[in-house]
């Protein structure tokens, strides 16, 4: 079997695509393709870790071409290949993330090859990063599972104090056989309840876990994240905008904050999911000692009656697609490094979560009239 990584090489010059197979077919497995459209079906039915596209084509250019595998397949890294001086547009396809290098032509093997291999290590590296995340959300999803069965297991034990009462029954109605059958019954419960109690307890700890904190950007916690959604194949990473209009630092845990953040996205997206305007922004601005973060859509709303629920511990408006862990280990996790976070939304408008966490020192406030608007 052979080990070789694959490569994808798009060019509509078959000359080109014979030459190009010829240089790296002992490096990589290279899979070649005449056109856009037929890159994009054969990356639709097979993983192809780097794409390397001549820029200018008859059907898109290159760079047309990477924006749309990018929206589908975000963890793919791209290189465009071009001999003309059309600079402007491959400098500002890099910056937005479509691109992952330019090589002008005549290219040379070594060049390429190291760009290449350097586009591998990216690929993989947004890979484990991704699943590490997902590892890191599922690990505490499952220590609030834990934590709120041992919840259910005391308050179980509270409640398993039915044996005077059975000591009772089996005492003044010894006479009745059919009372004495049924407390019988009620023991043998009892004592297979208990001791389920006791096998729970002896599995969970019951005391919360504290977090370490240290001095953090939130300014640095935001564009971490928007460079993390470029390699996350389910948030199309175009929707997601960020308006910092300050850099304070706070006293929080950096993974923690994170993962609030990647939650309030994920959910944001649902709310905009089938909306061709939907749009999410991530908001950072500082005011009276307080820095507020803030996630928010132009989705479908939460409505009223049901605002105050989406805090408790499994309630879920997602039906089989959520467990109802998201939102109460978020306000978990706000509250842990001396947050609040609240819940603002109109139906059929959008809906805003809003954090807020003391400041340690005064922050770096950028111009209001030039805000960093930021996009992934």
């Amino acid at each position: 079997m052979s080990t070789k990584r694959d490569i994808l090489y798009v060019d509509d010059e078959r000359s080109n695509l014979i030459v190009f197979e010829a240089i790296f077919e002992d490096d990589f497995e290279v899979h070649l393709a005449d056109s856009a459209a037929e890159a994009l079906v054969l990356l639709d039915e097979m993983p192809i870790p780097v794409v390397i596209a001549d820029q200018r084509m008859p059907d898109m250019t290159g760079v047309e071409m990477f924006s749309l595998i990018r929206r589908k397949h975000p963890h793919i890294q791209r290189v465009i290949l071009s001999g003309y001086s059309e600079s402007d547009a491959i400098i500002d396809a890099i910056n937005q993330g479509q691109v992952f290098q330019f090589v002008r032509k005549p290219w040379h093997r070594p060049e390429l090859l190291t760009v290449i291999r350097r586009a591998m290590d990216a690929h993989d590296y947004a890979l484990q990063n991704t699943r590490m995340m997902e590892r890191l959300l599922v690990a505490e999803q499952c220590s609030l599972l834990g934590k709120a069965t041992g919840q259910i297991a005391h308050e179980m034990g509270n409640l398993l104090n039915l044996l005077p009462l059975i000591e009772v029954i089996e005492d003044e109605y010894a006479h009745d056989e059919r009372l004495l059958q049924l407390s019988s019954l009620a023991r043998s419960t009892h004592e297979r309840l208990d001791r389920l109690v006791d096998e729970m307890k002896s599995l969970i700890r019951l005391e919360p876990r504290q977090l370490e904190l240290r001095l953090v950007s939130l300014a640095d916690v935001v564009r971490e994240l928007l460079s993390f959604l470029r390699f996350d194949r389910s948030i199309p990473s175009s929707l997601v905008l960020a308006d910092l209009r300050c850099d304070p630092l706070v006293l929080g845990n950096k993974m923690k904050l994170h993962q609030v953040l990647l939650n309030l996205v994920k959910n944001a997206f649902d709310a905009i999911e089938g909306r061709p305007d939907g749009r999410i922004v991530v908001h950072l601005t500082c005011e009276a000692g307080q820095a507020f973060l803030s996630v928010a859509d132009n989705g479908c709303g939460v409505p009223e009656e049901i605002r105050e629920r989406i805090w408790e511990p499994f309630f879920s408006t997602k039906g089989d697609r959520g467990n109802g862990l998201g939102l109460d280990l978020v306000k978990h996790l706000v509250l842990a490094q001396h947050g609040q976070i609240e819940c603002q939304s109109t139906v059929g408008e959008g809906t805003q979560f809003l954090i807020s966490l003391p400041l340690v020192a005064d922050p770096y406030v950028m111009p209001e009239a030039n805000p960093l608007i930021a996009k992934c």
